[in-house]
């Protein structure tokens, strides 16, 4: 069931019309959204092509907060600090990752802006099937926000035991 909705919601994403206006709309909120305001530090995904856009919120968050993204090693993910873009080189999965070895371990006041292909309302998430953010939240207690276009919002996901929710969804 999960690889059909993959199936059908990345097909329904790839073909969202007004994405940078969307993009722009969901910038505006997650600027004006108040646990992003509060945090100190922001976990963010570098966005793939038919994701929301991420790149302006980190050129944004590295003026004013510590930013980190996620990378891949050994089958586990990790957040690592950046000062800038460039700190990026293309990783695990053809996704930028982090090129230093500052990884996160204070986890106080931080917010994590996380990917997924469809969300609910209340914070159920399909991911993209290798459970990378699922064992970080397992792990990891941060506020987690999903980033999600309303085509991709949905009424129910079946989630299993695993699958960890988001506190906040995000769209437009």
């Amino acid at each position: 069931m999960k690889k059909f909705l993959r199936k059908k919601y990345l097909k329904i994403r790839s073909e969202i019309k007004d994405k940078e206006l969307k993009d722009q709309k969901i910038y505006n909120i997650v600027l004006e959204n108040k646990q992003i305001k509060k945090a100190s530090t922001i976990l963010i995904y570098v966005s793939l092509k038919n994701e929301v856009d991420t790149y302006n919120l980190i050129k944004y968050f590295l003026k004013f907060k510590k930013v980190a993204v996620p990378k891949i090693e050994n089958n586990v993910m990790n957040f690592y600090y950046i000062n800038s873009l460039n700190d990026l080189k293309i990783g695990s999965f053809n996704v930028l990752e982090p090129t230093n070895n500052k990884i996160v371990t204070e986890l106080n006041n931080t917010v994590c802006i996380t990917p997924g292909i469809a969300f609910t309302k209340d914070g159920k998430r399909l991911g993209y099937g290798k459970g990378f953010y699922d064992k970080y939240f397992k792990n990891h207690n941060v506020y987690k926000i999903g980033l999600c276009y309303r085509e991709c919002l949905v009424d129910n996901l079946v989630i299993d035991d695993n699958d960890q929710k988001v506190d906040e969804v995000i769209y437009y």
